[in-house]
């Protein structure tokens, strides 16, 4: 009878935990949940729009919505980095080749560290994907700075820029959201 009281015991102990483990990543995210993660970026409205026109954001957790983050940024980034390459080809002024050149290269890093967070999200290493969020936002600074003041004729990637940098700080929040778990 002992051993009969000890695994049931065990078994609640059990169940209770698993309910604990799943009840923190497990629950299907609110719009209020969501807004409040986007109320910790710089575009509170921009962020919930974007995430909100993913129909994955309606039936997720907190990692799923990390995952609808990384997923949007990956899509921006390499759309932007195509766009480079064809202005590497299409120009023939040397110096602004090369910063599309490096921008390029840039962004190629940043697709890197997106796959990197992508991979960190599918093994729950949360606590690694600061460093690599850091590191492309880095990889944009340094392109922003490349271009500088350039001619009025380079808005169109500049907004591009910008709009990747709101992407970039959705997937810094909703992954800081889940070392916070």
């Amino acid at each position: 009878m002992a051993i009969f009281g000890q695994s049931v015991v065990l078994i609640l102990v059990s169940i209770v935990f698993m309910l604990l483990a799943s009840s923190s990543i497990g629950h299907k995210l609110t719009d209020v949940e969501i807004k409040q993660l986007c109320s910790k970026t710089n575009y509170l409205e921009g962020c919930y729009k974007l995430l909100k026109s993913d129909p994955r954001t309606g039936n997720v957790d907190a990692r799923g919505l990390a995952e609808v983050s990384v997923a949007l940024a990956s899509k921006k980034a390499n759309k932007i980095h195509s766009l480079l390459n064809s202005l590497v080809s299409a120009t023939h002024n040397s110096r602004l080749r090369n910063i599309y050149k490096l921008c390029s290269s840039n962004y190629n890093d940043v697709v890197r560290d997106l796959k990197v967070i992508k991979n960190y999200l599918h093994s729950s290493a949360y606590k690694n994907i600061p460093v690599q969020v850091k590191d492309a936002a880095e990889e944009i600074k340094q392109c922003k700075k490349a271009f500088g003041v350039e001619p009025s004729d380079h808005v169109q990637i500049k907004k591009k820029m910008l709009e990747f940098e709101l992407v970039l700080s959705i997937v810094d929040v909703t992954s800081d959201n889940l070392n916070k778990k």
